[in-house]
């Protein structure tokens, strides 16, 4: 198993993305906290569920919005209290508000960059800092190929913030070398709870006409390169960012 024995912290994993990273961390040996906001009763699904797994250490849920610092704060105490440490942090939390433009509000703005951005920034400079005492850590942080690539869409404040993150893990590659690798994973179009969309058939089969490898991600799909970034296979990269959208990127 790669992550045995690890300690693994996942924002925002009680559904989508982050639920599939836990899921699949847990196969690979590693003790997971399940962070949640709103949606305590999945959390605490989760959490059975990778208990019933015997690969993995216990897995417990800790609840915190992670536009508060304060609460992030909270949730890290909580954990070190449970493992004494946090081997791998893994910043995927986020909000998407799929307005245009000119229906972009302050309200949706400040909500977005709060949790995408300065969420990421904090868990990483709260965690980051216990990390490099011990002079041992990994951070992977979640972004969107929308971060990379301009186009018309909706919900540009979302694109921005995750261009931001991917400038943030550059920037950390740096400041916490040599201690902890950070890396970046920007997934394309993804099955998840949220993307009603895809239920529309010729929406779908337009989108997948449109990507090379013709396939939509599914979340196991970003979590299995987070495992790859997490693990000693990928002990000499730091600042990268992995595109995973089938090549939609290219076109």
């Amino acid at each position: 198993m790669k992550l045995e024995n690890k300690v693994a912290l996942i924002t925002g994993s009680s559904r989508g993305i982050g639920k599939a990273i836990a899921i699949e961390f847990s196969k690979e040996g590693a003790s997971v906290v399940i962070n949640y906001n709103k949606s305590e009763k999945e959390a605490l699904e989760l959490v059975n569920k990778i208990n019933e797994n015997k690969n993995s250490l216990e897995a417990i849920a800790a609840k915190a919005d992670i536009s508060k610092i304060s609460d992030i704060s909270n949730m890290v105490e909580q954990v070190l209290l449970k493992h004494q440490k946090i081997d791998i942090l893994i910043n995927n939390a986020y909000i998407y508000y799929r307005n245009s433009f000119f229906d972009c509000t302050e309200e949706i703005w400040d909500s977005t960059i709060k949790t995408n951005l300065r969420g990421t920034y904090f868990c990483s400079q709260i965690i980051g800092k216990k990390m490099f005492e011990r002079k041992d850590g990994i951070i992977i942080n979640i972004a969107s190929n929308s971060g990379i690539f301009p186009k018309k869409s909706k919900g540009i404040e979302y694109s921005i913030s995750k261009a931001g993150i991917i400038y943030l893990t550059k920037s950390l590659a740096i400041t916490l070398a040599p201690y902890i690798r950070v890396n970046c994973i920007s997934p394309g179009y993804t099955y998840t709870e949220r993307s009603k969309f895809f239920k529309n058939d010729g929406l779908k089969k337009e989108i997948e006409n449109k990507i090379p490898l013709r396939r939509i991600n599914t979340p196991e799909d970003i979590a299995k390169a987070a495992i790859f970034l997490a693990s000693k296979d990928s002990n000499n990269m730091t600042g990268q960012n992995i595109i995973v959208d089938g090549g939609y990127s290219l076109i």
